[in-house]
């Protein structure tokens, strides 16, 4: 209840004085998982408006068709191609789609009984094509009538995700999972995640990060997380309740370590690996939320410097313009005291050892065309003492110190928020092996 309450206050202080309210990552230990989600929503849509005046003067003065990723894009979202062979992407960290006159774009409503909603609907549709005339009008043959806004084309319902196992493999022979939407009988993806099937363990899972990608839309509510196929005979999400968190602690440590352990604010979420944020439409955002994007992460550290950092390199990569690939994913099994003062393996699935508590949470950016690349890397787990995290600390951190990542806002000393630091990648690849291979000249800054 106490959380709720800041929550309502802070929200209520954003509309107030936009400019003043907390960075999200300094309330990591007030808010709980929801609550906290639900202000960065918030402080993202305030932070992504201050640029909103001068883009909207700017659109103002060129032909074509411009949409704003915020506010010219309807709900329930259709899924959008560009060309019919690519999603449709801003023009650079504008937060701006620009189409030619006569350019096209494929719209569909993908899933079973879904189709296209406009007030000028024509005909019945799942997947059409929509052609710019210019500023937000589109027009589409045989089934709009007319020129309409392409704002209010929007689905019956929410376009279909997918999780499909593929026939590619990963380290040590895992499966690669791939996410993405299907159109006209063809495959997009968003992502890929590397699948530890016999430990329910996501190795790491990589994606296109661009400058496109600086600015999304905001105010994209969640959906629940979906397990797919990859979880048999595991109610996963309730593995993750605090309920069952407590349970399994108990089991390894004792019942009073387990409720110093387990608290109120230090207990284990839904960690993404690909953030929700890191994708630019609402449809891209809800596919985020598959167990297999997903490891147990402890909250402060979800909340903490995991979420400056996916921040602040977002907004690095589109400030720089470069193009890259980012591997996030986890690494060992975190460990706790038991009443023998032992340190002993945390899974959520212990009877199986399923479902690991990871040790580490790392990020690695790679701009291919300049071979250049940075692995971040945080440690999952509050309760170790200082000199046990440095002992954890495996490469020389490139970050602290340094004033070419003065763009990286994390604590990284922080144990409760997770201790963090920074590694060349040859460096972190002689501890974490997991990544395919490519050659790095230099660190990404």
């Amino acid at each position: 209840m106490h959380s709720v309450l800041v929550l309502a206050a802070l929200l209520a202080a954003a509309a107030a004085l936009p400019t003043e309210i907390p960075e999200p990552g300094q309330l990591a230990l007030v808010l709980g998982e929801d609550d906290f989600e639900d202000y960065l929503d918030a402080w993202l849509e305030l932070e992504q408006s201050k640029s909103a005046n001068s883009s909207n003067a700017e659109a103002e003065l060129r032909n074509g068709c411009t949409f704003r990723v915020n506010g010219d894009l309807g709900q329930p979202q259709p899924v959008y191609l560009r060309g019919g062979n690519r999603y449709l992407a801003a023009d650079g960290n504008s937060g701006q789609i620009r189409l030619n006159t006569g350019e096209q774009v494929v719209v569909a409503c993908t899933g079973s009984g879904r189709s296209i909603l406009h007030p000028n609907i024509a005909a019945t549709r799942d997947v059409a094509t929509a052609t710019c005339v210019n500023n937000n009008l589109v027009s589409g043959a045989g089934w709009l009538n007319g020129n309409g806004a392409f704002g209010q084309l929007t689905c019956s319902s929410h376009a279909n995700h997918e999780a499909q196992a593929t026939t590619s493999r990963c380290f040590n022979n895992n499966i690669v999972i791939r996410v993405g939407f299907i159109v006209n009988n063809v495959f997009y993806p968003l992502y890929w995640s590397c699948f530890d099937q016999n430990r329910m363990e996501v190795l790491y899972v990589w994606y296109d990060q661009n400058p496109e990608n600086a600015v999304h839309q905001t105010g994209v509510d969640r959906p629940s997380f979906l397990a797919g196929s990859f979880y048999p005979g595991v109610a996963v999400n309730t593995m993750y309740t605090q309920v069952n968190q407590k349970a399994v602690v108990t089991q390894y440590v004792g019942a009073t370590l387990a409720d110093s352990y387990v608290t109120t604010h230090q207990y284990m979420a839904r960690g993404h690996l690909a953030a929700k944020s890191d994708f630019v439409f609402a449809t891209a955002q809800r596919a985020t939320f598959y167990f297999i994007n997903a490891a147990p992460q402890w909250q402060p550290f979800n909340a903490g410097n995991w979420n400056w950092l996916e921040q602040n390199l977002r907004a690095r990569i589109g400030v720089v313009g470069h193009n890259t690939v980012i591997y996030t994913g986890t690494f060992g099994v975190t460990q706790l005291r038991d009443q023998n003062n032992r340190l002993v393996d945390i899974y959520l699935v212990p009877e199986r050892n399923q479902l690991p508590v990871p040790l580490y949470f790392y990020k690695v950016v790679y701009d291919a065309s300049r071979r250049l690349g940075t692995a971040f890397v945080s440690i999952n787990n509050p309760y170790y003492t200082q000199a046990e995290v440095q002992a954890l600390r495996f490469c020389t951190d490139r970050c602290r110190n340094n004033s070419a990542f003065s763009w990286l806002n994390w604590q990284p000393d922080r144990i409760d928020i997770g201790y963090s630091f920074c590694c060349t990648v040859d460096d972190f690849r002689r501890t974490i092996p997991h990544l395919p291979a490519f050659v790095t000249n230099g660190l990404f800054t």
